[in-house]
């Protein structure tokens, strides 16, 4: 797999996915996914053992990793153990960190990290065409039913950039 951007997730991202129905076509881009083997073991809905049957590495970080990961919640408590493990594991690979969570996103960004999140991924589908915009639309829609914390503002843009008929964006 060398060579793939590699990118590591946290369980809002999957969560999110879930939601909108469209985990198969997120594994459809042509990255590695990542997750820490402790975010993978809280998942329940989607299961991560069933994320790692579909191609999701689980990484267990080194006794290094995790005191760095310990270190980083002494000075941010509003981190949970497995987002400090996410960003510490994206830090030492030189990957890209996906997170639906601002604290974590703020605290992976001062330590120079590229971040992004759900609506990112959701373009990324649509770009690449595994998903029609209205699919990606009705899979937004699903999210935020579902109580997603995406920024609102960007999701009513691309929502409506998603269902305008012809929109350039993609395929419709």
């Amino acid at each position: 797999m060398r060579g793939l951007t590699r990118i590591v997730t946290d369980s809002t991202i999957w969560i999110d996915l879930s939601c909108g129905g469209v985990i198969a076509q997120a594994l459809g881009l042509d990255v590695e996914f990542l997750a820490p083997d402790a975010i993978l073991r809280e998942l329940r809905d989607p299961s991560g053992l069933h994320l790692v049957e579909l191609g999701v590495r689980s990484i267990e970080l080194s006794a290094e990793q995790v005191d760095e990961a310990l270190t980083l919640l002494e000075s941010n408590r509003s981190l949970s153990v497995q987002d400090a493990f996410a960003c510490v594991l994206a830090h030492s690979l030189g990957a890209m960190l996906l997170t639906g969570d601002r604290r974590l996103r703020r605290i992976a960004e001062a330590r120079t990290i590229e971040v992004h999140g759900t609506l990112w991924l959701l373009t990324q589908m649509v770009d690449k065409e595994l998903l029609r915009r209205t699919e990606a639309a009705d899979a937004l829609d699903l999210m935020r039913a579902a109580g997603s914390r995406v920024p609102a503002e960007e999701a009513d843009r691309l929502l409506t950039l998603w269902r305008k008929p012809g929109s350039p964006h993609a395929r419709g």
